[in-house]
């Protein structure tokens, strides 16, 4: 079973506008494989910024879809088989 955290972060107005995608593999929390994109899908480098909160995976897609429009399912799916490929 995978394990997932989606961490949704906040802009300067407080609403979300990134999430940083992690699958937890293993047992150092320091190498599970992890991306970060804006809502409206494009990726940016994981950087330090705090996390707002950590949604669940519906929610984070939620968002994910309102910002990126059409495809975004897709897309999704991509990025999370991107780090089930970093984890093998």
């Amino acid at each position: 079973m995978e394990r997932w955290w989606f961490h949704m972060i906040a802009g300067p107005d407080g609403s979300e506008q990134q999430v940083r995608l992690i699958l937890r593999v293993g047992e150092d929390p320091s190498a599970f494989p992890t991306l970060q994109v804006r809502l409206d899908g494009t990726e940016v480098p994981v950087d330090d910024a705090s996390v707002d909160y950590e949604a669940p995976e519906w929610k984070a897609l939620q968002l994910y879809t309102a910002g990126s429009g059409a495809g975004a399912d897709q897309r999704w799916e991509a990025l999370k088989d991107r780090l089930r490929a970093q984890a093998r």
